[in-house]
């Protein structure tokens, strides 16, 4: 089949290489329907389709548009006439560069060989680019969603496109634009030149004046004259000469009557072709800002039809993006190495979630997402007959050592560091006794850095796990209630100023669905229960956070929170406090969230709201980004995310019951900043606190490790903590934490961190250093007195050390 060209179209020419792609305009109901015709009946040619590799081809788009591009500065810098055509490639230059960079980083060879292709002619080429190539070619290079939405619908009402190629279809689009625009560029470059032999010609004809002068020099230009630029530039100078020429004008008409044209109509079509080449540039500069400025993502949900077919049957569409695109990469995967198609791999994974759900089965497979992106993957794949490529298979057998597999690297490369210098001291003559007490002293640093060179080289191979999650575009619902905490100390109205401040912005940044906010305050630890100086801020704190209450209490409900906690003796430490800091906090407010009233916070500062389902932890200095909050529940509330709870043990077994977001330090401004805090609020060094991105436990044995600032599920963090750590006993508990209830690190949702002054970060380097060797007792254990993974356990080893 050849797709016609309708009679209305004006351009009846025949489209050489070097003229623009460019045939009759279809409307978008037209454009539909040439778009189901080429996927029904294919096509034997497209408007100035020609044989061509991409990689090379694009190579030498680049290349002449800059040259003609340079060619043109040079013309205006001698004060040149331009034609609008070369004036929109000289001022947008940029424009077009940026295109060209956008289709060399979106076709890595791989992945364009990759795209299914169809037959065009005897041209063997991928199915999206013949659809682009129509597309450019019927709309005069305009780009706009409504006319790419019906070319794609129209071509799958016969053949499904994957989804790789919707996704490469717009970059697509923007090659064939920057084809088009090397053509009409070479014609302008040659149009130029044309008009500039033309002139000197004719400068040289009226210098001469004389015909019998001039037969040498006509001859000359015979091949020149069939040119309609040449030739109406030629005409253009000599009719309007002062110089008796017409001997050289009726030489020219002599010339194109032969060719079978008059000189008007040579003036009309190439005037014609000059208007049309300037149209058709600007709209290409158009369409390919139009490119940079559209949404594709969201397109590309609404034209692909594995998206439609999972929405039907799943909660597919209440899913974040980055969920619904690891869905997506899933199935394009499952598709490439089995004989199923996207649309079938994905009505299996249903189907198989729908027999599980009847079968009443793990509350993890009851989700599509489990098939997919969860723990039930296997299943799918057996089903649909999927090769298994080699390195999953190394991946799964790596996955399977667990622990081990962080274990055992680390350890070789210790004893190899410490093999190595060994030998050296041996070499140097260093007697045993004094060699092995080197050895032991270099153990450390050794482990440290085979840790260090681990984590480097694992970051080359295992790809960073993004945890499903829901997107909540109205705010958390009813049953996702969670509470926004921040445990802090009060000891002046200063204290209280900021922290309310803080909370309040918090809320800013949070503001949509059931999410409520709460300061966990103690007083400092004191030789004697309370004064009344206690009493006076405490007072004043419950005021405070009144009146933020009020002024957001729009919708009948009360946002803001305060819970004070009474002092109580600790004859360990020899003063009164706060029972268990910052973990009696915690674990208190778990209680009173439970309905349990006989905790130590204060009446009158011991009120909560009903129904919470997740605590957000937060320290004091800690600034929460934009709907972070509803980012980190959504994924937390997803089915394959929920925590499941050993029966005996009552550690979390699968599932999470802590979330870790990623946390970066914020800039430190203002006078009072030191160079220490601005030195630290860059990305330098490494602070588990503040620079939390990746962590080579999440990737390899899919536990994270708990920092104490994070979201956690209230049943499943007591289920699996209640009775499990001594009083007394343990300053960084965070670690126990997110072990035995299973952590993960969400690297999409981040906050932000003031950098510490000096005098601060030394106290609480001090504190983490003491509190690791606490963590000691914990690693050798009985199990069953410490439900904890065995990632964990080296993971604390690796802490303590």
């Amino acid at each position: 089949m050849t797709l016609q060209v309708q009679s209305r179209d004006v351009e009846t020419r025949q489209i050489d290489h070097n003229d623009a792609i460019r045939a009759s305009y279809f409307t978008i109901e037209e454009l539909r329907e040439s778009a189901e015709a080429l996927a029904r009946d294919g096509a034997n040619d497209l408007p100035g389709l020609m044989d061509f590799d991409f990689f090379a081809r694009h190579r030498e788009n680049e290349r002449e548009i800059l040259r003609v591009y340079r060619a043109t500065a040079t013309d205006v810098e001698a004060g040149a006439t331009i034609t609008p055509a070369a004036e929109w490639l000289l001022d947008n230059h940029y424009v077009i560069e940026e295109a060209i960079q956008e289709v060399r980083r979106d076709f890595p060879k791989k992945f364009y060989r990759q795209l299914p292709t169809m037959k065009i002619g005897n041209r063997e080429i991928p199915r999206t680019m013949a659809l682009a190539w129509l597309y450019v070619a019927h709309t005069h290079s305009t780009v706009s969603m409504e006319a790419m939405t019906a070319l794609v619908e129209g071509f799958q009402k016969h053949k499904t496109l994957e989804i790789g190629e919707l996704w490469a279809l717009p970059s697509i689009v923007r090659f064939v634009l920057i084809e088009n625009l090397r053509r009409i560029s070479t014609r302008v470059d040659r149009s130029r030149r044309m008009r500039r032999k033309a002139n000197e010609v004719a400068d040289e004809i009226i210098r001469l004046n004389d015909a019998a002068s001039s037969t040498e020099l006509l001859k000359q230009i015979e091949p020149l004259a069939d040119d309609n630029t040449f030739a109406t530039q030629f005409l253009y100078r000599l009719r309007n000469g002062s110089q008796n020429t017409s001997f050289a004008v009726a030489w020219v008409e002599e010339r194109l009557k032969k060719a079978g044209r008059t000189a008007e109509e040579a003036m009309t079509q190439e005037h014609n072709r000059l208007s049309s080449g300037n149209v058709t540039t600007g709209n290409i500069v158009k369409s390919l800002r139009e490119i940079d400025d559209k949404e594709w993502s969201v397109w590309v949900e609404d034209v692909c039809l594995v998206d439609k077919v999972l929405a039907q049957h799943t909660d597919y569409r209440e899913l974040d993006f980055g969920s619904r695109n690891a869905y997506r990469s899933t199935i394009e995967k499952l598709a490439r190495r089995s004989d199923k198609s996207e649309i079938e791999i994905a009505q299996m994974a249903i189907d198989l979630a729908a027999e599980a759900t009847r079968a009443d089965r793990a509350v993890g497979s009851l989700n599509v997402g489990g098939y997919l992106v969860g723990a039930q993957r296997p299943l799918l794949e057996r089903a649909i007959g999927y090769r298994v490529p080699l390195w999953r298979r190394l991946a799964l057998a790596v996955q399977r050592l667990n622990w081990l597999s962080i274990a055992v690297p680390v350890i070789g490369l210790t004893l190899g560091a410490m093999a190595l210098v060994g030998y050296f001291l041996s070499m140097a003559g260093i007697s045993t006794p004094l060699m092995v007490f080197l050895l032991v002293l270099f153990s450390l640093p050794a482990s440290e850095g085979a840790t260090g060179l681990f984590n480097t080289l694992v970051t080359f191979v295992a790809k960073p796990a993004r945890l499903t999650g829901y997107e909540f575009k109205e705010g958390l619902p009813q049953d996702a209630r969670t509470l926004v905490v921040v445990p802090c100390l009060i000891a002046k109205r200063d204290d209280v100023d900021e922290l309310v401040r803080n909370l309040e912005v918090h809320y800013l940044t949070n503001p949509r669905g059931e999410i409520y906010f709460a300061l966990l305050s103690d007083w400092r630890d004191s030789p004697v229960e309370e004064t009344p100086a206690d009493l006076e801020i405490l007072e004043y704190a419950k005021v405070q956070v009144a009146e933020l209450a009020a002024r957001y209490a729009h919708d009948g409900k009360t946002r803001f929170f305060l819970l004070h906690r009474r002092r109580l003796h600790n004859p360990a430490e020899g003063a009164w406090m706060g029972w268990e800091r910052k973990r009696g906090k915690l674990h208190e407010l778990n209680l009173l969230l439970r309905g349990d009233r006989d905790t130590s916070y204060m009446p009158g500062a011991n009120m909560v709201p009903e129904g919470v389902q997740y605590v957000m932890t937060l320290d004091a200095d800690t600034r929460l980004m934009r709907d972070a909050v509803t980012k980190l529940v959504g994924k937390l509330y997803h089915p394959i995310n929920r925590p499941v709870h050993d029966p005996e043990s009552g550690r979390v077994i699968s599932g999470y019951g802590v979330l870790q977001p990623r946390v970066t330090p914020s800039l430190t401004t203002g006078k009072d900043a030191s160079v220490f805090q601005r030195v630290f609020s860059m990305n330098r060094g490494l602070d588990p606190y503040v620079f939390t991105v990746s962590d080579v436990y999440q990737d390899i044995t899919g536990e994270g490790t708990f920092t104490g600032k994070g979201l956690y599920h209230v049943d499943a963090f007591e289920t699996a903590l209640k009775g499990r750590i001594d009083e007394n006993t343990v300053l960084s508990h965070d670690l126990l934490e997110g072990s035995m209830a299973r952590c993960a690190l969400v690297t999409t949702s981040s906050w932000s961190r003031i950098s510490d002054p000096l005098r601060s970060r030394n106290s609480r380097q001090h504190r983490w250093a003491r509190g690791d060797w606490q963590l000691l007792p914990y690693i050798s254990i009985r199990p069953a007195a410490s439900p904890r993974s065995a990632a964990g356990r080296w993971s604390t080893t690796c802490v303590a050390r």
